[in-house]
């Protein structure tokens, strides 16, 4: 890279300190760009800062000799106070010399990848550790960050290496046979590996719903309390509540923390025949939402309770019903075939015993005794295709097909999982992962 980047790496707006991230060739010119005494490395120095004769700032500057430091480039630290002019006027000063620019999305993470420091896998992990809002979020995070997957793939990979060099050998020697007992110790391995892997992706998705959060969309026919339960869910009036059946148009969302684990939970529009535009339109979009969502709560009310049949295409298997308004029931109008729980939104009554049924929901969709998850979709697909090609090797070899085909399979499936840690030609790749990056990473 011939770019000298820089960014800040703290948050914008207001406060006490920011940090100014440089790096690249020119890192070293700096301290005579702002008129400074350059700092040994690894040794936080207070310094102050001036361009064209006016101050700037005193701050702390710290140094790193590349190759040892996060980017594996030259790269310098500026602790500045956290003032907007502050870090305007060194924005200033960087940006009007020649090789320096604003660094994109994730660029110094791409730069630790380029240049070795950290795998893809890695890099992954620093974006969700940034992006973590929960305690179960932050642990899987730092987990990637410390390779945990790394390790795991590499392990896989290196027998596939191992499976593949056998059948490459035979194919230098075309007049000799794979002898029996070398065929059944490769079947054996390659079984074992299919089954790792069988196993490993086999996770419901548990990894990535704690990613991105569990869905949880609360359906129902209109009046039910459905906005009453999510302001109750958030202990904030989010969802406008009245008696005026309809009023929910939109999906209204709002993020907790159950147990650790991150839930966003949906108020949806009432589903009801309407002859209102908009309000169709609501109700599509709450049928659309409930669909695709990991978990659906579906609230009912005494006096309507026959309305259930109109949900059961959405409901699966799990899937919450509760029974609102338990402070005027009498007797249900019509008993609901599905299982329920009696609450009142209004007086409080089962809603305790139903957040603990969601934490314990949350924690069975997310939680998990694995150290090491699939996290993200790319991840899934590559052990997908990669699976698949072990399966055709595996065909292969029992079948006593051509080793250049055997052989191909096993370049394949080493590629998939090259493909997840970046330990191939990369360029391909890093646009694509690290365009969700902030800023100053």
């Amino acid at each position: 890279y011939d770019d000298t980047i820089f960014s800040l790496a703290t948050a914008a707006g207001r406060s006490a300190t920011a940090m100014v991230r440089i790096s690249g060739p020119r890192v070293n010119d700096v301290p005579k760009l702002l008129g400074f005494a350059g700092p040994e490395p690894k040794i936080a120095s207070l310094r102050t800062l001036k361009y064209q004769k006016k101050k700037l700032d005193q701050a702390i500057v710290l140094f790193f000799k590349g190759p040892e430091s996060y980017t594996g480039e030259d790269v310098m630290e500026l602790h500045l106070h956290g003032g907007r002019a502050v870090i305007e006027g060194v924005y200033s000063a960087l940006s009007a010399q020649d090789g320096f620019r604003f660094a994109e999305n994730g660029e110094f993470s791409k730069r630790a990848v380029v240049n070795g420091r950290i795998d893809l896998t890695e890099a992954e992990g620093i974006n969700d550790l940034i992006n973590a809002e929960t305690e179960a979020q932050r642990d899987q995070g730092l987990n990637q960050l410390e390779g945990a997957l790394r390790l795991q793939l590499e392990k896989w990979s290196n027998d596939l290496k191992g499976f593949g060099a056998h059948i490459e050998a035979y194919i230098d020697f075309p007049d000799e046979q794979i002898p029996e007992n070398v065929l059944n110790d490769l079947l054996q391995g390659l079984e074992e590996t299919i089954r790792e892997l069988i196993g490993f992706v086999d996770d419901d998705r548990k990894g990535e719903i704690l990613r991105s959060g569990l869905k949880v969309a609360v359906i129902g026919p209109p009046n039910v309390g459905k906005s009453s339960f999510v302001n109750w869910l958030t202990k904030r009036d989010i969802a406008i509540t009245s008696e005026k059946a309809g009023t929910t148009r939109d999906i209204v969302e709002a993020h907790l923390d159950l147990g650790g684990y991150p839930v966003t939970v949906a108020d949806t529009a009432g589903v009801r025949e309407s002859e209102d535009t908009i309000e169709q339109e609501g109700i599509r979009r709450a049928r659309s939402w409930a669909e695709s969502a990991d978990l659906r709560v579906l609230i009912l009310d005494p006096e309507t309770a026959e309305d259930a049949s109109v949900f059961s295409d959405l409901l699966k298997s799990g899937d919450p019903v509760l029974m609102n308004k338990a402070d005027r029931v009498t007797k249900v109008k019509k008993q609901t075939s599905s299982v329920y729980s009696l609450v009142s939104v209004k007086t409080g009554y089962g809603l305790e015993s139903t957040l603990s049924e969601l934490t314990t929901i949350a924690k069975k969709k997310m939680g998990t005794q694995k150290l090491t998850m699939i996290t993200q979709a790319r991840h899934r697909a590559l052990l997908d295709d990669c699976l698949a090609s072990l399966r055709e090797a595996h065909f292969g070899l029992r079948n006593h097909a051509d080793l250049e085909l055997i052989a191909e399979d096993f370049r394949s499936a080493i590629y998939c999982i090259g493909r997840i840690t970046g330990h191939i030609d990369v360029e391909d790749l890093l646009d694509v992962v690290f365009k969700e990056f902030c800023i100053g990473k």
